[in-house]
């Protein structure tokens, strides 16, 4: 029942942009905005594991929803995971992933934006995301399709933007196999 209502949720989510859009835009926020984010991340399952990773995205608001006072925005994400790997020899050699390889994922993301100051915002999104591989270092992600899950607290100015983001990446228990990979991020943007 889990696997049926992420799914669920998900199509939900990213089908929904005309029952939630609404209102008008403002010429400074109807800007899209290209981001460039570093991040530090964990793996989960019995071995767990570190790893950096780097994200270049482009963000673009789709409406503002006057009743509720919220920005809907796309967003679509490259990143570029390194390993950092703090395991051990004994649990390198057990652990499922390529510990020496690097790792890529392209992303697509809806997020609700909510202004709580003039500069001042939250962000939660959900996601898809397709990575390279089903496994990253020592965690198990059961497929090369996982689900994207964001919350962030950002700070916003006319000519730049950064955001420090909570992701959290896992198959929604679609597959057997979930250990997921969570991630901080900062992320920053210079708007020309």
């Amino acid at each position: 029942m889990t696997k049926i209502s992420s799914i669920l949720s998900l199509i939900l989510l990213l089908s929904t942009s005309a029952i939630f859009a609404g209102g008008t835009n403002s010429s400074v926020s109807n800007k899209s905005k290209l981001f460039f984010g570093i991040g530090a991340g964990e793996g989960g399952g019995a071995h767990g594991g570190s790893f950096k990773s780097y994200r270049l995205s482009y963000q673009k608001k789709l409406s503002h929803n006057n009743k509720y006072n919220f920005d809907y925005v796309s967003d679509i994400g490259f990143n570029f995971w390194k390993d950092d790997s703090r395991l051990s020899e004994s649990d390198k050699q057990t652990a499922i992933s390529d510990l020496d390889t690097s790792n890529i994922s392209i992303t697509y993301s809806r997020i609700v934006r909510k202004y709580i100051t003039y500069y001042v915002f939250v962000d939660v999104g959900i996601g898809v995301l397709f990575h390279n591989n089903d496994s990253m270092y020592g965690s198990d992600m059961g497929s090369t399709y996982q689900l994207e899950n964001r919350i962030g607290l950002g700070y916003e100015r006319e000519t730049y933007r950064s955001i420090l983001n909570f992701f959290h990446y896992s198959n929604g228990g679609i597959k057997g196999k979930n250990d997921g990979v969570d991630i901080i991020m900062l992320s920053v943007s210079k708007f020309f």
